[in-house]
């Protein structure tokens, strides 16, 4: 990749010299990194990445003769299963973990998962699904309707409870509904 890249300076500027095409395009972009031979703009501060800098992930294999449908090692597959994180983002992730799984204005839980996607396809289709269902709301003003010192904070509620919450719905979600008079704690 970096001999495409170089090839690529030296044809955009073919009477330049080496070192002249060296220092427009190549640098220490990235701060982080001790690296000066990285490919990028001065006046944007966009860099590419290296092939290098991914790490390697080894997987571990499967011990010989475990099967999913054999009961005695079920622990064995729970704890597999464990070991990997779903692919969503750190925010939504910790957000999840913060509020519990469950949604701060309705109760309910966020996501219905009984069990984890087990191929790409229901992976896709699981993901999409959470993004129509569930959003990231950014909090401005308190429960008790005073404001917020810090206004980026952010809660993950579902999308028809926020409908409601804003007052774009005329009823109350099925949830809330059943809950009685009193609405959200």
């Amino acid at each position: 990749m970096w001999r495409l890249v170089y090839k690529w300076a030296r044809h955009t500027h073919p009477n330049k010299p080496n070192g002249w095409v060296t220092s427009r395009y190549f640098g220490r972009f990235n701060e982080s990194r001790q690296d000066r031979w990285v490919f990028g703009d001065r006046e944007s501060g966009r860099y590419l990445t290296k092939f290098a800098w991914t790490r390697i992930v080894r997987h571990q294999l499967v011990i010989k003769g475990a099967s999913v449908d054999d009961p005695a090692l079920t622990e064995y597959w729970a704890l597999r299963r464990r070991r990997n994180k779903p692919p969503l983002s750190p925010l939504l992730l910790r957000l999840l973990q913060g509020q519990h799984g469950r949604c701060p204005l309705c109760g309910s839980l966020l996501l219905h998962a009984d069990r984890q996607p087990q191929s790409p396809q229901e992976w896709e289709q699981w993901l999409r699904a959470i993004r129509t269902a569930v959003r990231a709301n950014a909090l401005t003003t308190e429960p008790d309707g005073s404001q917020s010192d810090d206004p980026v904070a952010f809660r993950l509620t579902h999308v028809h409870c926020h409908r409601w919450r804003s007052g774009n719905e005329p009823r109350r979600p099925a949830a809330l509904a059943a809950r009685g008079p009193s609405g959200p704690a």
